[in-house]
């Protein structure tokens, strides 16, 4: 049935690019399976026709490949229809899935990326540019377990080409698999010194790895080759407290100096100097360099607050429809009768910069919780299960169809494939993404077994947080204007009321004040919610070697500090702007709201 929908909806002008039915199949069937799995007596086989179509002429599949090349930079959705066309009438060539693959990469649609590159694979051979590229689809998914699977098959085709090298360190630093990655970068830095990349990137690994000295020698290191590295300068700025007389102020103005004042390496620099200026104590300065930086951020930005309330209002109207009330009943009837077995999923989530990090390294300090990381897969697995071939828009596009029929227990099965660690027999594993929240009433329906942490924090403290954090590019557009930081969060309140009107049983509530203020109490009541017994390893968490990748990464190899409550009042009414949507829509800027509908005074 979904099949038939999806081709029905490739003829849909504002659907998005969505995928040929056959390889939707294909990708559905096949989700997490690496070309390391495939049958050897399959690699060489042709595969059929996506729909039965008669094949094209030779004239007409080299015309429409290269109108497919011609159009990749241009319109990467039309030339992923033209690919489609190609395959569908027949000309099912590794050329083609490669470039499909490619496509589909660069719309951010990783998993179905990743079948296309072993359609490729099977039809060319396992080449070493093929492998690469099933591996940057694997990482773009979030998709570590067969991302790993592939390193393991590129290590065996050495040797390696330095770049090759690259990519596969790259591609192991983030499923964490360090010994790889330093191996490789430590090849790669024997043979060229000069590489201020790969500086960069052993220098973050070691900092993942709570190596803070050794971290900084390789920032130092990167900077020593390159002045106006502003990436070397922002983390060389992140690695610990810059002090009055120990600081690297010089190393990050000489950057900012060196770069076009339009430019996001300037960017980056200026919000070095404002962490920089903030461990000083100058406030006034730290604030103007923020700001500076947010300004020439903003505008490449694609962002809207009305667009974000539009999505959020669609989203809950999709919770309220009869079709979706009568999918999760039926989907809970069933979980109940056969309860699944294995750990379940904690989903640590909020805005960023309330304490998640720090709540996932105390709760996965019990032997019964495994931490893993920042998934941001089940995202991905929505796509999958309805064939989106990428493009923007995937949440409101999804959430603007509640009749259409979804199978919430095969949504569960792909993200524990996905996600679940393979060599844990505790109760818990947890996903710390955010952004979860954003679909956590489809969460909470595909995993009935699935609990949630909701963490909140002062609402300044969250919105400025927000504010003077440079994230990854492509991620949390609001932030970089104080107001729009300030209605996102009134949004966000609202979506999290919504959600716990739902399912109250299943989602906590901490504060981060809370847990600064009686670690111990706040734990035990996470525990207690988990129905776990107390571990008093909860409180060593700083003790933990297990590696950070978040914003939180130096702060968190710390004991509980109080001096981040209350942060934003240092700054006084240069946060006006955020203040006043506060006032407006009756928040005190001292109060957070709680899910038993009192508040809470904060310091």
């Amino acid at each position: 049935m979904l099949e038939d929908e999806i081709v029905q909806r490739r003829t849909t002008p504002d659907s998005g690019c969505v995928l040929s039915a056959g390889l939707f199949s294909r990708a559905c069937t096949s989700y997490g399976k690496t070309v390391t799995q495939i049958p050897s007596d399959e690699k060489a086989t042709t595969i059929p026709a996506s729909n039965g179509a008669a094949s094209l002429s030779e004239f007409r599949r080299r015309k429409l490949l290269r109108r497919a090349h011609a159009l990749t930079k241009t319109d990467p959705k039309a030339a992923l229809r033209t690919v489609h066309e190609l395959l569908d009438g027949g000309a099912e060539t590794s050329e083609t899935y490669e470039l499909e693959s490619k496509l589909l990469l660069s719309l951010g649609c990783g998993t179905i990326a990743a079948r296309a590159a072993e359609n490729s694979i099977r039809l060319g051979g396992d080449r070493l540019s093929l492998m690469i590229l099933l591996l940057k689809c694997h990482l773009t998914a979030f998709n570590r377990k067969p991302a790993s699977q592939v390193i393991d098959a590129l290590l065996s085709m050495e040797p390696l080409p330095d770049e090759a090298k690259a990519e596969i360190a790259h591609g192991a630093q983030e499923i964490h698999r360090y010994d790889v990655a330093k191996r490789l970068y430590d090849e790669l830095l024997e043979r060229d010194a000069t590489n201020v990349k790969n500086w960069i990137n052993v220098g973050y690994a070691e900092q993942k790895n709570g190596n803070m000295v050794k971290a900084e020698t390789c920032y130092r290191r990167a900077i020593a080759v390159k002045p106006d590295s502003a990436n070397a300068a922002r983390l060389l700025a992140s690695v610990r407290k810059q002090m009055a007389d120990d600081n690297c102020l010089h190393e990050i103005k000489e950057a900012m100096a060196r770069v076009n004042p339009q430019s996001e390496e300037y960017v980056t620099a200026a919000y070095a100097l404002g962490k920089t200026y903030e461990d000083l104590g100058d406030y006034e300065n730290a604030y103007a360099v923020f700001k500076a930086g947010a300004d020439v951020m903003r505008p490449k930005m694609p962002y809207s607050t009305g667009a974000i309330k539009s999505a959020f209002a669609a989203t809950r109207e999709y919770f309220r429809h009869p079709a979706h009330l009568a999918r999760a009943a039926q989907r809970l009837k069933a979980f109940r009768a056969a309860p699944e077995a294995g750990p379940q999923p904690l989903f640590i989530l909020g805005m960023p910069r309330t304490g998640s990090t720090l709540l996932d390294r105390m709760t996965s300090s019990h032997s019964d919780v495994r931490s893993m990381g920042e998934l941001g897969c089940f995202k991905e697995v929505m796509k999958v299960l309805t064939g989106f071939g990428g493009g923007e828009g995937f949440h409101e596009h999804f959430y603007a169809q509640p009749e259409r029929d979804i199978d919430l227990a095969a949504l569960g099965r792909l993200y524990t494939a996905a996600a679940a660690p393979d060599d844990f027999s505790g109760r818990y594993y947890t996903d710390k993404y955010p952004m979860n929240f954003m679909d956590l009433g489809l969460i909470a329906a595909a995993l009935p077994g699935a609990k949630f942490v909701h963490t909140i924090r002062n609402p300044m403290d969250t919105i400025f947080g927000n504010f003077k954090q440079l994230f990854t590019l492509g991620f949390y557009h609001y932030s970089y204007d104080l107001a729009e930081c300030a209605e996102y969060f009134i949004e966000y309140q609202e979506m999290m009321a919504f959600w716990e009107s739902l399912a109250p049983d299943r989602i906590l509530e901490v504060g981060y004040e809370d847990v600064v203020a009686d670690p111990q109490r706040e734990v035990a009541r996470v525990l207690g919610f988990l129905g776990l017994e107390w571990e008093a390893a909860c409180l060593d968490y700083h003790n933990s070697d297990a590696p950070v990748d978040t914003a939180s990464l130096s702060q968190v190899r710390q004991p509980i500090y109080k001096s981040a409550v209350g942060h934003w009042t240092r700054y006084g009414d240069l946060l006006d702007d955020a203040a006043e949507v506060l006032w407006r829509n009756g928040i005190d800027l001292g109060e957070s709201r709680r899910r038993d509908g009192g508040a809470k005074t904060r310091p």
